[in-house]
């Protein structure tokens, strides 16, 4: 006698495939209805994009930040200005690492220097609203929009390791002059786009790591699933692989040099740039002066 062999069929939507689907779709409805934004309210040091104007050899930055605050609140007020530079008195870049949590939670930024012995801090960020908090996996998901900050040094290397006590790394990026120059105007570029059109913020794809080997042609050579870039307080050693930072003497010396010790000289010092790059004051391809 034959049996028939009854076969419940669950419902599409509890199979284990059926919950990846669901969640996808749920996902991919979630990212295409975010939009950026530029429209306020926003925290207190990010109230301003910069943006620049450019004449001819000359280049303007507004809204430049100078702000001595610990996460969103000022702590000796906030300051913005503009500044003009020639665009031959780009010197070198210096592209910083600044550790702020454990399993590699850091933050990559660059900074500028000119021949006239000027610095210019450059930060890629999320734009915080008053009360948000930065999650680093949000910043995955459409979370934040972006923001170009433009500061001195004092601000957005002092204010880190300084007064937050951050791990801050300092290398110089290698390359001629010429290099520099280009980099700076594809940033300053980067940077007006976002201040007229908004964009989102990515905590792995967009930051100043990612825009630093982009514009220097090297992105075909880095694998976005690289521990190095997953985890952004190992970018040094991507950037040491890479020849961007010093690559002639080990990696461990390099990071020794590129280590800001705090207790040289404090925040408002005023040989503050000199004092934070004293790892380098030895360094025969550098030809950077002795600190006092």
């Amino acid at each position: 006698m034959a049996h028939s062999i009854s076969r419940t069929v669950r419902p599409w939507y509890t199979s284990r495939r059926g919950i990846v689907l669901l969640f996808l779709a749920c996902l991919a409805l979630y990212l295409s209805i975010q939009t950026p934004s530029n429209g306020g309210p926003w925290r207190n040091d990010h109230e301003k994009s910069v943006y620049a104007e450019l004449s001819g050899r000359s280049v303007t930055l507004h809204n430049i930040r100078n702000f001595r605050h610990d996460d969103s609140q000022p702590v000796d007020g906030k300051e913005y200005f503009s500044k003009t530079w020639n665009l031959d008195e780009i010197e070198r870049i210096w592209f910083g690492l600044s550790h702020f949590g454990p399993y590699g939670l850091a933050h990559s930024f660059l900074s500028m220097e000119f021949s006239n012995g000027e610095y210019l801090g450059i930060s890629i960020e999320a734009r915080m609203r008053p009360g948000q908090d930065y999650r680093p996996l949000m910043g995955l998901f459409r979370r934040y929009s972006k923001i170009y900050v433009a500061a001195t040094e004092q601000d957005v290397i002092g204010v880190r390791s300084h007064q937050r006590g951050e791990k801050v790394l300092l290398y110089p990026v290698s390359g001629t002059r010429e290099d520099a120059e280009r980099f700076f105007l594809a940033l300053i570029n980067d940077a007006n786009s976002v201040y007229q059109t908004p964009e989102f913020y990515n905590t792995i794809l967009d930051n100043c790591l990612t825009n630093l080997i982009k514009h220097g042609v090297r992105m075909s050579e880095v694998s976005a699933a690289d521990i190095r870039v997953l985890l952004p307080g190992h970018t040094d050693r991507l950037t040491y692989a890479l020849g961007i930072t010093p690559d002639d003497i080990t990696f461990e010396s390099a990071r020794q040099r590129a280590l800001i010790d705090p207790t040289l000289g404090g925040i408002d010092h005023p040989d503050f740039s000199a004092i934070i790059r004293c790892g380098w004051s030895d360094y025969s391809s550098l030809n950077f002066p002795a600190c006092r």
